[in-house]
């Protein structure tokens, strides 16, 4: 019987060759789920709130009972336990009692490009908290507490997902593969700062102050994931989620979306770094871009693609994550699921470059059926050796 260690190494080797666009002595497998693996333990979100350790065993859960080769996360990767000091939180709870929302959360003015271009951080700490975080506004030293406590939430928080992931690792050989976040600088304008209305109204009327403040924010995006290292090099990834890509046209794109995000995935892959770029809605008008980041350093998830056609057309460059619509597995038969799994191993293995998953992440308790889960991910484990 293997041991743990070597169940890691293993299950990494496969992950890293089929990045290299080689091909691994199986496809491996990923199971996209974050606060659905709560539901499928019966917990709610408030039972782990202060509970990391339960919070783990529902992860644990997942990976014991259904198989895969590596998480996106060994936890949750939403705390508003870190906003409640500040009063203040873009995040909320759902009425199902698991999952978490993101409301639009607009506190920047449509004048104020400038000033966040100027100088981003004095910007954001003495103009834009103030105005996210009412607690900080505060008298002294009423805001100082709150923002203490914030501090401490937010360490708790870092160190749950540290300790999760090393704990799935010593515990059951479960790699997982994202260790940090960089926002592509134009979706952290829009989620945090002008919300989705409002920057679309921006791409119009002030395309160049967007453009401007994208560029500002670059270094203190990979600053924050640097944390002073020379090398990014690891067994892991950088998950970059996208948001506005999906809205935008083609042209729109290249003048104000592309030329940050290009710079900082360059940066990253400079380092020695390896990404994880989650396409939300649908990117195939913008794969000729898709070409351009630097290859074999990144993993796609395709949310709404047709995976054979980003195989023939973005395969070559990026490794392609997906192949199995969450609709599919929550609404169709067994059969069905496994012949679908069965024609994109066929299609898109080949060469390395493909780690089958569920296209969406599985957040809500019945965004799936758990039996066509776990029947597509033990039969692709085992037909997709080569």
């Amino acid at each position: 019987m293997k041991s743990v260690n070597e169940i890691y190494d293993e299950k990494v080797c496969r992950i890293q060759t089929t990045i290299r666009h080689e091909e691994p002595d199986t496809v491996p497998v990923m199971t996209l789920a974050e606060s659905w693996v709560l539901g499928y333990a019966g917990h709610k979100i408030t039972d782990v709130e202060e509970d990391p350790e339960l919070e783990l065993q529902c992860f644990k859960k997942m990976c014991q009972e259904i198989y895969c080769d590596m998480v996106y996360t060994s936890a949750l990767t939403r705390d508003i336990t870190i906003y409640n000091p500040m009063e203040g939180s873009p995040y909320f709870y759902s009425s199902d009692g698991v999952t978490v929302q993101h409301k639009e959360y607009v506190f920047m003015e449509a004048d104020e490009y400038g000033k966040l271009a100027a100088d981003p951080m004095k910007f954001v700490l003495n103009e834009l908290y103030p105005r996210m975080y009412p607690a900080l506004s505060k008298p002294y030293p009423e805001n100082l507490e709150a923002l203490k406590k914030a501090f401490a939430a937010y360490n708790r928080y870092l160190q749950k997902m540290m300790s999760s992931a090393v704990r799935l690792k010593e515990d059951l050989g479960m790699p997982t593969i994202v260790e940090g976040i960089a926002i592509s600088p134009v979706d952290i304008l829009m989620s945090y700062f002008r919300g989705l209305r409002n920057i679309q109204c921006d791409f119009r009327r002030n395309p160049q102050g967007i453009i401007e403040a994208a560029d500002a924010l670059i270094p203190l995006v990979i600053e924050n994931i640097r944390h002073g290292r020379q090398s990014l090099e690891s067994d892991s990834c950088f998950l970059i989620p996208t948001f506005l890509p999906t809205y935008m046209s083609a042209k729109q794109f290249e003048k104000i979306y592309w030329p940050s995000f290009k710079k900082m995935v360059d940066q990253i892959a400079a380092l020695n770094g390896k990404m994880l770029i989650f396409m939300e809605g649908s990117w195939e008008h913008l794969y000729e871009f898709v070409n351009e980041i630097p290859k074999n350093t990144a993993i796609t998830i395709l949310e709404k693609a047709d995976i054979f056609k980003a195989k023939d057309l973005i395969g070559k460059t990026v490794t392609l994550a997906g192949g199995m619509p969450l609709e599919q597995l929550r609404y169709r038969g067994r059969q069905e699921c496994l012949d679908h799994a069965k024609k994109v191993v066929d299609y898109c293995a080949p060469g390395g470059g493909f780690i089958f998953t569920n296209d969406k992440t599985a957040l809500a308790p019945n965004d799936v059926n758990i039996e066509n889960l776990k029947a597509v991910n033990a039969f692709v484990h085992e037909y997709g050796k080569h």
